[in-house]
């Protein structure tokens, strides 16, 4: 039993300050992802109701496929940077039950968005990055983290294509053509540890643009900009790097080209 706790104590003594370290040797994350999305503009919305970011607004027929790419790197142990890039598009129509049924107007939107976050992880995923081990009879038992939960924000710009189909009033402003919009992101999302090297992962996050023609139209009651939530099932790639920050492959070439 002596021989157990020695072995324990000397462990932890000597492996913590290299353990806590480790994370450093996989700071970089490749994400890909499916999704869907939902743009809010001046069409459809649920009949004498407002929401915060559009809550109540959000309907199934008005949900459709978004595709997802990122590369994320690890700052510290509860804070990463990420840049993505997304495709997606939806629909958006006065149906039956909607606060202009009546209006009868839709719209489809593909918008391409690239943006960057900041994320601040209030549950930190650290499987195989942190010392956290304890021993029994039979040898070291590891207790590592399985879940990871981060909020984050960010600034983006999104490209957008509207094909609105309406009979046209003179009091309406119209814009069909292809528009940029700044984007800024704001969202959450949980990471499922499956190894050392892969991550499942779900995050959902609200864009609010700076525009008001996602839809391709402007009425004159509109009260604020258009937006749109995106959410993403995604799946990461831990991405092995030098003690530099870099990606092994990169740090070889650098060393080479160095000397």
């Amino acid at each position: 039993m002596v021989k157990w706790y020695f072995i324990a104590f000397a462990f932890l003594v000597f492996n913590t300050p290299l353990s806590a370290q480790q994370w450093k040797l996989k700071r970089m994350e490749g994400v890909f992802g499916i999704g869907t999305t939902n743009v809010y503009s001046d069409l459809g919305g649920a009949p004498n109701a407002t929401s915060l970011l559009f809550i109540k607004d959000i309907t199934f027929r008005s949900t459709r496929p978004s595709a997802y790419l990122g590369l994320r790197y690890r700052v510290s142990p509860r804070t990463s940077v990420k840049t993505s890039l997304i495709y997606g598009y939806s629909k958006t129509e006065d149906f039956d039950g909607s606060r202009n049924e009546v209006r009868g107007f839709s719209s489809v939107t593909q918008l391409v968005e690239f943006s960057g976050h900041y994320e601040y992880y209030l549950l930190p995923e650290l499987r195989l990055l942190r010392s956290a081990a304890v021993f029994n009879r039979r040898g070291m038992v590891n207790d590592y983290s399985l879940l990871g939960f981060y909020v984050f924000a960010g600034l983006g710009a999104t490209m957008y294509w509207p094909e609105l189909k309406v009979e046209p009033r003179e009091f309406d402003e119209y814009k069909t053509n292809t528009g940029i919009t700044a984007a800024i992101p704001l969202g959450a999302g949980l990471k499922f540890i499956l190894s050392d090297k892969w991550i499942l992962g779900y995050e959902i996050g609200y864009r609010q643009s700076l525009t008001d023609f996602m839809d391709g139209i402007k009425t004159p009651w509109s009260k604020r900009w258009d937006g749109y939530w995106i959410s993403t099932l995604n799946l990461s790639y831990r991405i092995p790097t030098s003690r530099r920050g870099l990606p092994i492959f990169l740090d070889k070439q650098w060393k080479r080209a160095r000397f």
